[in-house]
């Protein structure tokens, strides 16, 4: 390894370190050594884009093979994002990245992104009707509700089962030894309600906002749904997935009040449910997601309480970085979650 790769390994060794800080690892307290309930599976998101000339194709090829080694995982979530936002969104492209998913050969759980339909009206897109985009990627991905897709496939439930939500196979639920996952489907350009791009012949529509409005209810019930089950069930620990980050920054100026909660448009009432829900449940609970491509573990605030303790954000690598996360479980451990980057050196 030159000295170049040697300072990159130092620095995301300093990375890990903080990362299990914050994760609660504490050595003198025996609840967080690994039981046999323990577990762990691999996160990934806004992979692959496959932009030219610098296509992410070969290092996502590297990404499947190191995960696929890891024999003892148990699933893969992917938090979308299965292409760039400047690249057709054809049914092609779509099969192309089910194919290049099944290759896992876990289960593996996906959450749609903005990019493979809320954007697919931009002109270097395609000019598709981001709703017909929708249907066939629901069509492609979510054929079989209550089934993942991947290597090997596992049982999930979905929201499509539940009465009102039947047009919501996308949003699942699963638990492992107690702790509760749960799909959203939340994505960026504020959650769909991003006005298209004036130089495309797509026209936003009034359907386009009902949708978004339906998917926010959807996402709200879910949410409550998952607490309702988690509270009743005693579950140490709760975990979303969803594409979008819904600006949840921490060290930098955010707006306030009013011009905040415009910036957050499509995301406000999800944020607000999930604050009071995860204060009210008083066990650890996480938001995994993707969007901004930059690897991170934190606390930051959600609406008006700031600082929650047993909230914590992680965020998964993206298409110029091609890595994975991999979280830990321990049922029996005091913070339930850890979160370890697993950097790939051929993709460095």
């Amino acid at each position: 390894m030159n000295s170049t790769l040697t300072k990159i390994a130092t620095s995301f060794a300093a990375l890990l370190i903080s990362c299990s800080a914050i994760a609660g690892d504490d050595r003198d307290d025996r609840s967080e050594r690994e039981s046999g309930d323990s577990f762990a599976f691999a996160m990934i998101g806004d992979v692959p884009y496959g932009v030219a000339p610098y296509s992410d194709y070969p290092a996502f090829d590297n990404l499947v093979n190191k995960v696929n080694r890891q024999k003892k995982l148990k699933w893969v979530i992917h938090t979308g994002d299965i292409k760039s936002g400047g690249t057709e969104c054809s049914d092609d492209l779509f099969y192309d990245r089910l194919d290049r998913y099944n290759a896992f050969k876990k289960p593996f759980i996906y959450t749609p992104g903005d990019n493979e339909w809320t954007d697919c009206h931009r002109v270097n897109a395609g000019e598709y009707q981001p709703l017909e985009r929708l249907a066939k990627l629901r069509e492609v991905f979510f054929s079989n509700p209550g089934k993942t897709i991947g290597g090997k496939t596992m049982s999930v439930e979905t929201q499509a089962w539940t009465p009102g939500y039947e047009e919501f196979p996308e949003n699942v639920r699963w638990s492992k030894n107690g702790v509760i996952f749960a799909a959203l489907h939340v994505v960026g350009s504020n959650n769909g309600l991003k006005d298209f791009d004036p130089a495309s012949s797509v026209v936003r529509g009034d359907e386009d906002d009902a949708e978004a409005y339906r998917r926010i209810d959807a996402a709200v019930h879910w949410i409550n749904d998952s607490f309702d089950k988690a509270i009743e069930e005693d579950a140490p620990g709760l975990l979303f997935m969803m594409q979008a980050n819904p600006i949840l920054e921490v060290g930098y100026a955010l707006p306030q009040g009013d011009a905040l909660t415009a910036a957050r448009e499509g995301f406000n009432e999800i944020l607000t449910t999930l604050e009071q829900r995860t204060l009210e449940y008083a066990k650890p609970v996480v938001l995994a997601h993707g969007d901004s491509h930059y690897f991170r573990v934190d606390k930051p605030g959600l609406v008006e309480n700031g600082f929650i303790g047993n909230f914590t954000r992680v965020e998964n690598f993206g298409s110029s970085r091609v890595h994975w996360v991999k979280i830990s479980v321990n049922p029996k451990s005091k913070q339930v979650f850890k979160f370890q980057p697993m950097i790939i050196e051929e993709n460095l």
